[in-house]
Protein backbone atom coordinates (compact mmCIF):
# COMPACT_ATOMS: atom_id res chain seq x y z
CA UNK A 1 0.00 0.00 0.00
CA UNK A 2 1.30 3.51 -1.17
CA UNK A 3 1.16 6.42 1.19
CA UNK A 4 -1.23 8.02 0.14
CA UNK A 5 -3.80 4.89 -0.32
CA UNK A 6 -3.17 4.79 3.47
CA UNK A 7 -5.14 8.08 3.45
CA UNK A 8 -7.37 6.82 0.97
CA UNK A 9 -6.47 7.57 -1.90
CA UNK A 10 -8.20 5.37 -4.67
CA UNK A 11 -8.66 5.12 -8.70
CA UNK A 12 -11.53 7.28 -8.38
CA UNK A 13 -9.54 9.77 -7.07
CA UNK A 14 -6.66 9.21 -9.15
CA UNK A 15 -9.10 9.38 -12.40
CA UNK A 16 -10.79 12.66 -10.80
CA UNK A 17 -7.00 13.86 -11.08
CA UNK A 18 -6.35 13.19 -14.26
CA UNK A 19 -9.94 15.07 -15.19
CA UNK A 20 -8.51 18.25 -13.40
CA UNK A 21 -5.77 18.63 -15.89
CA UNK A 22 -3.65 20.63 -13.65
CA UNK A 23 0.01 20.07 -14.83
CA UNK A 24 3.52 18.74 -12.76
CA UNK A 25 1.49 18.63 -9.38
CA UNK A 26 1.62 16.21 -6.41
CA UNK A 27 -1.56 15.22 -4.78
CA UNK A 28 -1.95 15.17 -1.38
CA UNK A 29 -4.56 14.43 1.55
CA UNK A 30 -5.18 17.40 3.66
CA UNK A 31 -5.22 16.29 7.40
CA UNK A 32 -4.82 19.20 9.04
CA UNK A 33 -5.94 22.71 9.43
CA UNK A 34 -5.77 25.39 11.32
CA UNK A 35 -7.39 28.59 9.70
CA UNK A 36 -5.01 29.20 6.70
CA UNK A 37 -2.18 27.00 7.15
CA UNK A 38 -2.83 23.18 6.22
CA UNK A 39 -0.28 20.14 6.75
CA UNK A 40 -1.06 17.66 3.60
CA UNK A 41 -0.13 14.03 3.78
CA UNK A 42 1.89 13.44 0.29
CA UNK A 43 3.36 10.29 -1.26
CA UNK A 44 6.38 11.59 0.40
CA UNK A 45 5.20 12.36 3.54
CA UNK A 46 4.00 15.33 5.31
CA UNK A 47 4.60 18.57 4.40
CA UNK A 48 3.19 21.73 5.88
CA UNK A 49 1.19 23.93 3.01
CA UNK A 50 -0.30 27.36 1.91
CA UNK A 51 -1.97 29.38 -0.70
CA UNK A 52 0.28 31.58 -2.08
CA UNK A 53 -2.24 33.38 -5.62
CA UNK A 54 -4.06 35.83 -4.78
CA UNK A 55 -5.79 34.67 -8.14
CA UNK A 56 -6.77 31.02 -6.59
CA UNK A 57 -10.45 30.46 -7.44
CA UNK A 58 -10.87 27.03 -6.42
CA UNK A 59 -12.62 25.22 -3.10
CA UNK A 60 -10.83 26.64 -0.02
CA UNK A 61 -8.74 23.64 1.61
CA UNK A 62 -10.50 21.78 4.46
CA UNK A 63 -9.67 18.85 6.58
CA UNK A 64 -10.36 15.71 4.34
CA UNK A 65 -10.11 17.74 1.15
CA UNK A 66 -7.73 16.34 -1.50
CA UNK A 67 -5.17 18.78 -3.01
CA UNK A 68 -2.72 19.87 -6.19
CA UNK A 69 0.28 21.06 -4.54
CA UNK A 70 3.58 22.15 -6.06
CA UNK A 71 6.81 22.56 -3.70
CA UNK A 72 8.03 25.67 -2.72
CA UNK A 73 10.66 27.83 -4.23
CA UNK A 74 13.28 27.00 -1.91
CA UNK A 75 13.01 23.47 0.06
CA UNK A 76 12.14 25.10 3.14
CA UNK A 77 9.36 26.43 1.54
CA UNK A 78 5.53 25.23 2.77
CA UNK A 79 3.95 23.25 -0.29
CA UNK A 80 1.78 25.58 -2.12
CA UNK A 81 -1.76 24.50 -2.65
CA UNK A 82 -2.89 25.00 -6.36
CA UNK A 83 -5.92 22.79 -6.58
CA UNK A 84 -8.86 21.30 -4.82
CA UNK A 85 -10.35 17.90 -6.20
CA UNK A 86 -14.08 17.91 -6.45
CA UNK A 87 -15.90 16.89 -3.02
CA UNK A 88 -17.66 13.50 -2.70
CA UNK A 89 -18.88 14.89 0.57
CA UNK A 90 -18.89 18.06 2.55
CA UNK A 91 -20.29 18.80 5.96
CA UNK A 92 -21.31 22.29 6.67
CA UNK A 93 -22.62 24.82 9.14
CA UNK A 94 -23.88 28.28 9.11
CA UNK A 95 -21.03 30.33 10.34
CA UNK A 96 -21.15 31.89 14.10
CA UNK A 97 -22.99 34.68 14.27
CA UNK A 98 -25.71 35.74 11.89
CA UNK A 99 -25.26 32.52 10.27
CA UNK A 100 -25.52 33.43 7.08
CA UNK A 101 -22.03 32.64 5.29
CA UNK A 102 -21.00 28.90 4.64
CA UNK A 103 -18.21 27.14 6.90
CA UNK A 104 -16.89 23.65 5.81
CA UNK A 105 -16.08 21.58 8.73
CA UNK A 106 -15.01 18.69 6.90
CA UNK A 107 -14.83 16.69 3.36
CA UNK A 108 -14.80 13.68 1.86
CA UNK A 109 -16.20 11.74 5.10
CA UNK A 110 -17.68 8.58 4.88
CA UNK A 111 -19.26 8.69 8.06
CA UNK A 112 -20.57 10.59 11.05
CA UNK A 113 -20.15 10.55 14.36
CA UNK A 114 -22.71 12.35 16.26
CA UNK A 115 -20.99 12.35 20.03
CA UNK A 116 -22.92 13.00 22.74
CA UNK A 117 -21.52 12.42 26.40
CA UNK A 118 -23.91 10.65 29.20
CA UNK A 119 -22.75 13.09 31.84
CA UNK A 120 -25.90 15.27 30.86
CA UNK A 121 -28.82 14.44 29.51
CA UNK A 122 -29.59 14.03 26.29
CA UNK A 123 -30.74 16.82 24.22
CA UNK A 124 -32.56 15.01 21.57
CA UNK A 125 -33.92 18.47 19.54
CA UNK A 126 -29.60 18.90 19.49
CA UNK A 127 -29.37 15.78 18.08
CA UNK A 128 -32.17 16.06 15.81
CA UNK A 129 -30.12 19.11 14.48
CA UNK A 130 -26.76 17.31 13.98
CA UNK A 131 -28.72 14.78 12.18
CA UNK A 132 -29.74 16.87 9.37
CA UNK A 133 -26.76 18.35 9.23
CA UNK A 134 -25.18 15.06 8.78
CA UNK A 135 -27.34 13.63 6.24
CA UNK A 136 -27.42 17.18 3.98
CA UNK A 137 -23.18 16.31 3.87
CA UNK A 138 -23.60 12.96 1.70
CA UNK A 139 -22.36 11.02 4.69
CA UNK A 140 -23.68 8.44 6.81
CA UNK A 141 -24.44 9.04 10.44
CA UNK A 142 -24.01 7.26 13.47
CA UNK A 143 -24.44 8.24 17.27
CA UNK A 144 -22.18 7.39 20.04
CA UNK A 145 -23.24 7.98 23.13
CA UNK A 146 -19.67 8.12 25.64
CA UNK A 147 -19.12 8.04 28.84
CA UNK A 148 -21.83 5.19 29.59
CA UNK A 149 -20.37 4.49 32.92
CA UNK A 150 -21.85 7.86 34.51
CA UNK A 151 -24.98 7.54 32.54
CA UNK A 152 -26.77 7.27 36.47
CA UNK A 153 -30.36 6.06 36.55
CA UNK A 154 -30.29 6.29 32.60
CA UNK A 155 -31.06 2.28 32.12
CA UNK A 156 -31.07 2.40 27.99
CA UNK A 157 -30.00 5.70 26.66
CA UNK A 158 -29.79 3.97 23.39
CA UNK A 159 -33.66 3.62 23.67
CA UNK A 160 -34.28 7.55 24.29
CA UNK A 161 -32.95 7.94 20.34
CA UNK A 162 -35.95 5.63 18.64
CA UNK A 163 -38.14 8.98 18.41
CA UNK A 164 -35.37 10.83 16.62
CA UNK A 165 -32.77 8.60 14.78
CA UNK A 166 -34.68 6.94 12.50
CA UNK A 167 -32.99 4.21 10.77
CA UNK A 168 -29.40 5.56 12.63
CA UNK A 169 -27.20 3.36 13.98
CA UNK A 170 -26.49 4.32 18.06
CA UNK A 171 -23.49 2.98 19.78
CA UNK A 172 -23.17 2.80 23.83
CA UNK A 173 -19.43 3.32 24.75
CA UNK A 174 -17.16 3.93 27.35
CA UNK A 175 -13.47 3.87 28.03
CA UNK A 176 -14.13 2.19 31.20
CA UNK A 177 -15.92 -0.54 29.53
CA UNK A 178 -13.31 -2.23 27.14
CA UNK A 179 -16.12 -4.27 25.38
CA UNK A 180 -17.83 -1.33 24.26
CA UNK A 181 -14.58 -0.14 22.61
CA UNK A 182 -14.03 -3.52 20.56
CA UNK A 183 -17.54 -3.32 19.51
CA UNK A 184 -17.22 0.62 18.14
CA UNK A 185 -13.88 -0.45 16.56
CA UNK A 186 -14.88 -3.04 14.64
CA UNK A 187 -17.33 -0.99 12.92
CA UNK A 188 -14.62 0.76 11.04
CA UNK A 189 -13.13 -0.32 7.94
CA UNK A 190 -9.74 0.28 5.95
CA UNK A 191 -9.82 3.41 4.15
CA UNK A 192 -12.98 5.06 5.08
CA UNK A 193 -13.14 8.58 7.10
CA UNK A 194 -15.56 8.69 10.12
CA UNK A 195 -15.72 12.29 11.12
CA UNK A 196 -16.28 13.19 14.72
CA UNK A 197 -18.81 15.85 15.66
CA UNK A 198 -20.43 17.17 18.76
CA UNK A 199 -20.23 19.81 21.51
CA UNK A 200 -17.21 20.08 23.65
CA UNK A 201 -16.67 17.91 26.97
CA UNK A 202 -18.08 15.03 24.83
CA UNK A 203 -15.39 13.12 24.59
CA UNK A 204 -14.26 13.08 21.29
CA UNK A 205 -10.67 13.47 21.48
CA UNK A 206 -10.33 10.86 24.59
CA UNK A 207 -12.49 8.18 22.15
CA UNK A 208 -9.86 9.09 19.41
CA UNK A 209 -7.16 8.04 21.64
CA UNK A 210 -8.85 5.04 23.06
CA UNK A 211 -9.25 4.07 19.19
CA UNK A 212 -6.07 4.65 18.51
CA UNK A 213 -4.14 2.88 21.58
CA UNK A 214 -1.81 6.20 21.61
CA UNK A 215 -2.23 9.40 23.06
CA UNK A 216 -2.77 11.76 19.15
CA UNK A 217 -5.32 13.87 20.15
CA UNK A 218 -4.84 16.60 22.80
CA UNK A 219 -7.57 16.24 25.52
CA UNK A 220 -8.93 18.23 28.49
CA UNK A 221 -11.39 18.50 31.75
CA UNK A 222 -14.81 19.44 31.70
CA UNK A 223 -16.26 22.11 34.26
CA UNK A 224 -17.69 19.69 37.22
CA UNK A 225 -20.55 22.63 37.73
CA UNK A 226 -22.28 22.07 34.14
CA UNK A 227 -20.09 19.25 32.70
CA UNK A 228 -19.14 22.10 29.66
CA UNK A 229 -16.08 21.12 28.11
CA UNK A 230 -13.44 23.90 26.93
CA UNK A 231 -12.21 24.34 23.43
CA UNK A 232 -9.21 21.86 23.97
CA UNK A 233 -9.32 20.87 20.15
CA UNK A 234 -8.72 24.17 18.04
CA UNK A 235 -8.07 22.55 14.43
CA UNK A 236 -9.47 20.09 12.61
CA UNK A 237 -7.35 16.86 12.39
CA UNK A 238 -7.01 13.87 11.12
CA UNK A 239 -5.76 10.48 12.30
CA UNK A 240 -4.98 7.29 10.72
CA UNK A 241 -5.60 4.46 13.07
CA UNK A 242 -4.64 0.74 13.58
CA UNK A 243 -6.28 -1.53 10.56
CA UNK A 244 -6.21 1.26 7.97
CA UNK A 245 -9.10 3.57 9.22
CA UNK A 246 -9.16 7.29 9.47
CA UNK A 247 -10.44 9.47 12.00
CA UNK A 248 -11.59 13.08 12.10
CA UNK A 249 -11.32 15.01 14.89
CA UNK A 250 -13.24 18.83 14.82
CA UNK A 251 -13.66 21.24 18.10
CA UNK A 252 -16.44 21.14 20.31
CA UNK A 253 -19.31 23.24 18.63
CA UNK A 254 -21.55 25.66 20.79
CA UNK A 255 -23.49 26.78 18.06
CA UNK A 256 -24.47 24.76 15.27
CA UNK A 257 -26.38 26.63 12.90
CA UNK A 258 -27.66 25.06 9.65
CA UNK A 259 -27.26 25.80 6.08
CA UNK A 260 -28.92 23.94 3.07
CA UNK A 261 -30.63 21.32 4.09
CA UNK A 262 -32.16 20.36 0.62
CA UNK A 263 -32.24 17.11 1.56
CA UNK A 264 -31.27 16.10 5.15
CA UNK A 265 -34.16 17.53 6.71
CA UNK A 266 -36.49 14.89 5.16
CA UNK A 267 -33.69 11.84 5.84
CA UNK A 268 -33.82 13.58 9.68
CA UNK A 269 -37.74 13.43 10.06
CA UNK A 270 -38.54 10.02 7.75
CA UNK A 271 -42.36 9.96 9.26
CA UNK A 272 -42.76 13.32 8.13
CA UNK A 273 -41.50 13.00 4.69
CA UNK A 274 -44.06 9.82 4.66
CA UNK A 275 -47.03 11.62 6.34
CA UNK A 276 -46.57 14.88 4.14
CA UNK A 277 -47.32 12.49 0.46
CA UNK A 278 -51.00 12.24 1.90
CA UNK A 279 -51.34 15.87 2.33
CA UNK A 280 -53.92 17.74 -0.17
CA UNK A 281 -50.95 20.41 -1.40
CA UNK A 282 -47.77 19.22 -2.80
CA UNK A 283 -45.93 22.34 -1.41
CA UNK A 284 -47.59 21.85 1.77
CA UNK A 285 -45.38 23.53 4.94
CA UNK A 286 -47.61 21.67 8.07
CA UNK A 287 -48.65 24.74 9.72
CA UNK A 288 -52.08 25.76 8.98
CA UNK A 289 -53.11 24.43 5.46
CA UNK A 290 -56.30 22.02 4.86
CA UNK A 291 -56.27 18.96 4.09
CA UNK A 292 -52.28 18.56 5.79
CA UNK A 293 -51.63 15.31 7.03
CA UNK A 294 -48.75 16.07 8.83
CA UNK A 295 -51.00 18.06 11.13
CA UNK A 296 -54.11 15.60 11.72
CA UNK A 297 -51.50 12.98 12.57
CA UNK A 298 -49.83 15.36 15.30
CA UNK A 299 -53.72 16.35 16.13
CA UNK A 300 -53.82 12.54 16.78
CA UNK A 301 -50.85 11.74 18.84
CA UNK A 302 -49.78 9.32 15.77
CA UNK A 303 -46.85 12.25 15.42
CA UNK A 304 -44.79 13.36 18.70
CA UNK A 305 -45.65 17.70 18.30
CA UNK A 306 -42.27 18.36 19.73
CA UNK A 307 -40.55 16.29 16.68
CA UNK A 308 -42.95 18.81 14.12
CA UNK A 309 -42.27 21.56 16.34
CA UNK A 310 -38.11 21.08 15.86
CA UNK A 311 -38.96 20.19 11.82
CA UNK A 312 -40.43 23.40 11.62
CA UNK A 313 -37.60 25.57 13.02
CA UNK A 314 -34.83 23.98 11.31
CA UNK A 315 -36.92 24.30 7.94
CA UNK A 316 -37.62 27.84 9.00
CA UNK A 317 -33.74 28.29 9.68
CA UNK A 318 -32.85 27.06 6.65
CA UNK A 319 -35.40 29.01 4.18
CA UNK A 320 -34.32 32.02 6.19
CA UNK A 321 -30.68 31.23 4.81
CA UNK A 322 -31.62 30.42 1.35
CA UNK A 323 -33.57 33.32 1.26
CA UNK A 324 -30.58 35.23 2.71
CA UNK A 325 -28.39 33.93 0.04
CA UNK A 326 -30.01 33.21 -2.73
CA UNK A 327 -31.48 36.09 -4.70
CA UNK A 328 -34.03 33.73 -6.54
CA UNK A 329 -35.48 32.50 -3.72
CA UNK A 330 -35.40 36.19 -1.94
CA UNK A 331 -37.45 36.95 -5.03
CA UNK A 332 -40.34 34.45 -4.34
CA UNK A 333 -40.42 34.53 -0.25
CA UNK A 334 -41.19 38.23 -1.30
CA UNK A 335 -43.81 37.29 -3.94
CA UNK A 336 -46.16 35.20 -1.88
CA UNK A 337 -45.76 37.45 0.97
CA UNK A 338 -47.32 40.07 -1.45
CA UNK A 339 -49.92 37.17 -3.19
CA UNK A 340 -50.90 36.72 0.47
CA UNK A 341 -51.62 40.32 1.86
CA UNK A 342 -53.86 40.76 -1.32
CA UNK A 343 -55.95 37.97 -0.37
CA UNK A 344 -55.79 39.08 3.03
CA UNK A 345 -56.84 42.33 2.21
CA UNK A 346 -60.39 40.70 0.25
CA UNK A 347 -61.16 38.17 3.14
CA UNK A 348 -64.63 38.60 4.22
CA UNK A 349 -63.28 39.29 7.70
CA UNK A 350 -62.00 42.50 6.81
CA UNK A 351 -64.66 43.67 4.62
CA UNK A 352 -66.01 46.83 5.74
Amino acid sequence: MTNLEGWGWDAVWAASAELESVAAVEYGRVIEQERDRWIVALESGLSPARITSASFSGLYPVAGDWVGTRPGPMPSDPASIVAVLPRRSVISRGAAGDGTTEQVLAANVDVVWIVQGLDKPINLRSIERYLAIAWESGAVPEIVLTKADLAGDVVNPVDDLGQVGIGVDAHLVSIEQPESIRHLRAKLKAGRTVALLGPSGAGKSTLINTLAETSVAATGPVRAADRKGRHTTTRRELFQLPGGALLLDTPGLRELRVWDLSEGLQHAFPEIEDLSAACHYRDCRHESEPGCAVLAAAESGELDAARLASFRKLAAEAAYVQRTVDPEARALAVSRHKTAMKTLKYHPKYER
